[in-house]
């Protein structure tokens, strides 16, 4: 075995963590604390005395923030439910115990492998409808180019033609009168 291939410990765990930088840290851990502080302080209004908050702590976690979006998946539907129920007490907790901006929440499904739109998405996304817009200009253009009629002429030249042709001369007296009729107050 080769050593120059050999990284220590050291060096590969000093390499992942070079690009982390401290501030990161230390703001994600305030929103973890800000978010079990927020969560578990909610109450059942139960008679009970159940701590509902307990509960979604135990059945959800942080997975993402992005653009503002705090992203939480939960092990069942029923607790997403409960989040949304809960969302804008949650969001306030987490503006005062956090100095992160988080204007809402997103919720998935455990075992989804949902995610928050990146900006790398949004442009592949935006290639792949421009594609589809050019596809179907030019299925457009090849069905207006399939519509000559007999004279060579496409369908918009066609409907032109028509409107340059006479009217007949008594369908013409009829559509005088009938204007005369329709712009003259008869009372």
């Amino acid at each position: 075995m080769n050593d120059e291939n050999l990284i220590s410990a050291q060096e590969m765990i000093m390499t992942a963590f070079t690009n982390i930088e401290r501030t990161q840290i230390e703001q994600s851990n305030a929103l973890l604390k800000a978010w079990k502080f927020t969560v578990q302080s909610i109450k059942s209004n139960g008679k009970n005395g159940e701590n509902l908050g307990m509960n979604l702590y135990s059945h959800s976690r942080i997975i993402d923030l992005k653009n503002e979006i705090l992203l939480i998946e939960c092990d069942h539907p029923g607790w997403i439910q409960t989040f949304r129920l809960y969302q804008k007490y949650i969001l306030t907790g987490l503006k005062r115990g956090s100095e992160m901006k988080i204007s809402s929440l997103a919720f998935r499904l455990r075992g989804t492998n949902m995610e928050l739109h990146s900006e790398i998405s949004e442009e592949r996304e935006r290639r792949n409808l421009e594609k589809r817009i050019e596809k179907e200009e030019e299925m457009i253009r090849k069905f207006d180019e399939g519509r000559k009629n007999s004279d060579g002429l496409s369908h918009q030249e066609e409907s032109n033609s028509h409107e340059k042709k006479e009217i007949p001369e008594n369908l013409q007296r009829i559509l005088d009168r009938l204007k005369n009729d329709i712009l003259t107050d008869n009372k």
